[in-house]
């Protein structure tokens, strides 16, 4: 025994290493509830902690209906690093997904998440002014991207061509599809002239792009101005373009904009506004506070669009501890929240209950259901 503790004693006078030790470990197993076991594929954007490591992909697959053979949730990484500046945005049928990231915009295959495209705006005058604000998907794996050059593009996601451009007269730093009509979008821009101490910086338009490039119709941007407000942190539209709201602080702009007779009314919040969604069927705004509470107001009805002076029913949807970042409803009796405790909860609107998604790795900062509502 001396021996070889004088042999172990040169060895480390000598510098050399010590061989490495093998250790056997017992592997812990931990069990889960079934209903959030964690096996496979709503699409969540979250951010990681990790210097460098921004924003990954994570994508989940959702079943309502918990069975022995089939788990409710289920989670794959699909892409990680600094991928985007922007939530995610699916293709019309569920097959791919985009991502933008300064002035260009990358297509991924949603089962393996392999990239299968990328185009970029060709800048004249830096990167910055040619940034992209918003992606919105069309038809036929069409790509409709807004710039901070004040342009709108379309692009053939397949080949990575321009199929056409347009000049919409100013930066959209927020846009939403009009789902009711294709190639026509509401946009919240900053107004370009402004009176010194002018409170309404923004403007909410209707922009309708027509014409393409060979076309009978020629390429010009129809653009009719819904209402103002002095900041805009974010827009959403009812699924049948029938009403469009806005949010900034403590207040949110509610307007109807299905006839020639636009109704804007603009409703103050107990607590500052985060997120904001429209229920896809009901006439129910959905708002998220810096409490993290979800409060559904029921303001989206005939009766309000005519008068604000009747009470607003209110109902309080209360688990998260911090801000809600991101609401989203896939289908009717279904809504996703998610915030700065990284757990993705799924509401069941019609049975009152909520499954969750935990440990996601940091802030859910996005969320975009994909149309066929399975994933």
């Amino acid at each position: 025994m001396a021996g070889k503790a004088d042999t172990a004693r040169k060895t480390k006078k000598a510098g050399k290493e010590p061989k490495e030790l093998k250790v056997k470990t017992k592997e812990k197993t931990v069990k889960r509830p079934a209903h959030l076991q964690i096996t496979k594929l709503a699409s969540v954007a979250g951010s990681l902690p990790t210097a460098g490591l921004t924003t990954p992909i994570v994508e989940a697959t959702i079943s309502t209906q918990p069975t022995e053979t089939h788990l409710p949730i289920s989670l794959k990484v699909v892409s990680g690093g600094q991928l985007t500046t922007g939530p995610i945005v699916f293709s019309s049928d569920s097959s791919q997904f985009y991502l933008a990231k300064d002035n260009s915009v990358s297509a991924y295959n949603v089962q393996n998440g392999e990239m299968l495209q990328n185009f970029s705006v060709h800048r004249d005058s830096g990167l910055q002014r040619a940034a992209i604000k918003k992606i919105v998907a069309a038809e036929d794996h069409r790509v409709y991207t807004f710039s901070a050059d004040h342009k709108a593009r379309l692009w053939d996601a397949r080949t990575g061509d321009l199929v056409c451009v347009w000049d919409i007269g100013a930066c959209a730093d927020f846009v939403e599809a009009d789902p009711s009509k294709g190639g026509r979008f509401f946009c919240a821009m900053r107004r370009k002239r402004q009176r010194a101490g002018a409170q309404k910086k923004y403007v909410v338009c209707r922009v309708e792009l027509k014409g393409e490039p060979n076309g009978v119709e020629p390429v010009h941007v129809e653009r009719q101005e819904l209402f103002r407000a002095s900041n805009v942190a974010g827009l959403s539209v009812r699924a049948d373009g029938q009403w469009v709201a806005a949010f900034a602080k403590f207040r949110v702009h509610v307007a109807f904009v299905g006839d020639a007779n636009v109704r804007c009314h603009v409703w103050g919040m107990e607590e500052r506004v985060s997120a904001i969604a429209f229920h896809p069927r009901e006439p129910v705004l959905a708002v998220g506070d810096w409490r993290g509470r979800i409060v559904f107001w029921f303001c989206v009805d005939e009766h309000a669009a005519s008068s604000e002076d009747r009470p607003i029913v209110r109902s309080t949807h209360h688990w998260h501890a911090h801000r809600v970042n991101a609401i989203a409803f896939s289908g009717d009796s279904l809504m996703l929240s998610g915030g700065e405790e990284g757990v993705l909860v799924l509401w069941q609107l019609d049975t009152e209950t909520r499954d969750y998604l935990p440990r996601l790795g940091s802030d859910i900062v996005g969320i975009s259901p994909s149309p066929d509502h399975m994933r």
